[in-house]
């Protein structure tokens, strides 16, 4: 099948957005927002473990996949640089807060099988997180030399 449009001609905003959604970031941050409201269920239903990290983690990959998909970061004139660490510790945090708070309530709440339940899909998206922060950490590694050299240019052309 022939590709009939042009490689110059600017994406559309839908395109724009599932071509985000499609990618690896894309699917790893819907994997976290939907294991986050599996786990965000099941601890609702038992009534008895920390419900708050799962909500926050929520919340914060919903913002981030939202800012991600229609490229808010260009609109604010935001560098990439600066918003990967910020996402870089959106995943650290999000991670550690819920293995502490899955393995607490793991070992309280035996008794509830929404506990089990949400303490067990907590420590998957824990798991999502760090892979997560692993590949984040890639990216800010890769983009560094070309700051580097992006600067040294700037540099260049301001001597002659």
């Amino acid at each position: 099948m022939v590709d009939t449009k042009e490689d110059n001609q600017p994406l559309s905003a839908t395109e724009q957005n599932t071509k985000f959604i499609w990618s690896p970031k894309g699917i790893i941050l819907a994997l976290e927002i939907a294991l986050c409201t599996i786990v965000t269920i099941c601890k609702a239903v038992s009534f008895g473990c920390y419900l708050w990290g799962c909500i926050t983690e929520l919340v914060w990959a919903i913002l981030i996949l939202i800012v991600y998909a229609i490229d808010l970061s260009s609109y604010l004139h935001l560098s990439l640089m600066y918003f990967q660490w910020l996402d870089l510790f959106r995943v650290i945090t999000g991670s550690l807060l819920l293995l502490i708070t899955s393995l607490i309530c793991l070992s309280w709440g035996w008794k509830s099988s929404g506990e089990v339940a949400g303490s067990i899909f907590g420590l998957l998206a824990a798991a999502v997180l760090g892979y997560d922060a692993f590949g984040i950490i890639k990216y800010i590694k890769k983009l560094k030399p070309q700051r580097a050299t992006a600067n040294a240019v700037v540099v260049q052309n301001a001597v002659h």
